[in-house]
């Protein structure tokens, strides 16, 4: 632990506090921490004990957790709800606050895949329970934000089908096609082109797999 020097001969002041002690009255404040029971002192120094239930991330991930177990018992509309519930704790993108590192650059990465995954989730629950277009707009504004995800054009051609806009379904194939080839020189994926089948031929997104 850091101390300030003392020099021989000299009388340091009976309040005077080293560094470490200075910022950890400085963190005790930010935290809250007047008991001093979440900045502990632990020899050789000073341990951190935080409840996680106070972690909007922690809290995230056991929502986005449980609304996947509602999801996948057919409990579409609870699933909706926990989900929704789950992405209104997020105002902005993940740790834009702490300072970068590898570690919280890792970590930061995976709460977005989760939050993007609890998103398509959600919009998948809304379709489940015959709220195709209630979603629509969110779903266009997350397929911009992430043109190359295959699933979020599939589920804005079967929100338009199963409203009876087939026009405006192949007109997204079409898009989705061109982001395809322009970024990656490729061609949609089989679920993206046997969707457009189904709707040439007059097909239900209901009466296929999707």
């Amino acid at each position: 632990m850091l101390s300030p020097p003392v020099c021989p001969g000299s009388h340091p002041q009976r309040d005077q506090r080293n560094p470490v002690q200075q910022y950890v009255m400085r963190l005790r404040r930010r935290l809250g921490d007047r008991d001093r029971t979440m900045l502990v002192t632990k020899a050789p120094g000073y341990r951190l004990v935080f409840d996680p239930e106070r972690l909007d991330a922690h809290r995230f991930e056991a929502l986005h957790a449980e609304g996947q177990g509602l999801f996948a018992a057919g409990a579409h509309d609870k699933a909706f709800t926990v989900l929704g519930g789950a992405l209104e704790l997020w105002r902005g993108p993940a740790m834009e606050d702490v300072p970068v590192s590898p570690t919280v650059r890792t970590a930061a990465e995976r709460l977005e895949e989760a939050r993007l995954a609890a998103a398509e989730l959600r919009i998948e629950a809304s379709h489940r329970i015959g709220g195709h277009l209630a979603t629509l707009a969110e779903l266009r504004a997350l397929r911009d934000s992430n043109p190359l995800r295959e699933g979020l054009w599939e589920k804005e051609m079967t929100a338009l089908l199963e409203s009876g806009r087939r026009a405006e379904a192949l007109d997204v194939y079409q898009r989705a096609r061109r982001v395809f080839q322009d970024e990656l020189g490729l061609e949609p994926g089989t679920a993206l082109r046997d969707l457009q089948q189904l709707i040439l031929t007059g097909g239900s997104a209901r009466s296929g797999r999707f």
